[in-house]
């Protein structure tokens, strides 16, 4: 991948949509983490990971993985 086809990635309606729907999702978990953390220690743990996971995945210096 050029770095042309990763400006067309970045700004793809489908890229931005991926993008703004992980960001919901950490916003929403951690309104939920807001209200009930401490209750159960399992669940609490999934949401701690998956914020951390959809963060890795907005915050991943995507060019540079895509360079050979």
């Amino acid at each position: 991948m050029n770095r042309q086809d990763f400006i067309d990635w970045k700004n793809s309606p489908i890229t931005k949509a991926l993008f703004a729907a992980l960001d919901t999702n950490v916003r929403g978990l951690q309104e939920e983490l807001s209200y009930s953390a401490g209750e159960n220690a399992r669940s609490d743990g999934v949401k701690v990971g998956a914020i951390q996971a959809y963060r890795d995945v907005m915050d991943a210096d995507w060019f540079e993985e895509t360079k050979e």
